[in-house]
């Protein structure tokens, strides 16, 4: 009955000890798992900011040719976006 016990309980602990492995396995998969998906999602960010650059620049370029081309009209706009700024933060101050 001792030798049962012995035997039952070497293979308890080996069953234990395969029972680590398998997590410590696990745990790399998920943290191998977490890593690749956050360089997914960084490249994601990345070509969307690339890409609200390119927008930037090119609303930047019409704008600068809408000013070189009609200069009268850019700073009517200017001079009625500054009275209305200057209206607004005036009223709300009272």
């Amino acid at each position: 009955m001792a030798i049962d016990i012995t035997r039952d309980m070497d293979k308890l602990m080996t069953e234990v000890d395969d029972i680590r492995k398998d997590l410590k396995t696990l745990s790399r998969s998920l943290r191998d798992l977490g890593a690749d998906k956050g360089q997914a999602a960084l490249a994601k960010v990345e070509h969307f900011g690339e890409r609200a650059r390119k927008r930037a620049a090119q609303t930047e370029e019409r704008i600068e040719r809408e000013i070189e081309d009609r200069p009268f009209v850019a700073l009517l706009t200017a001079f009625g976006i500054g009275f209305l700024v200057a209206k607004l933060l005036d009223s709300s101050g009272r």
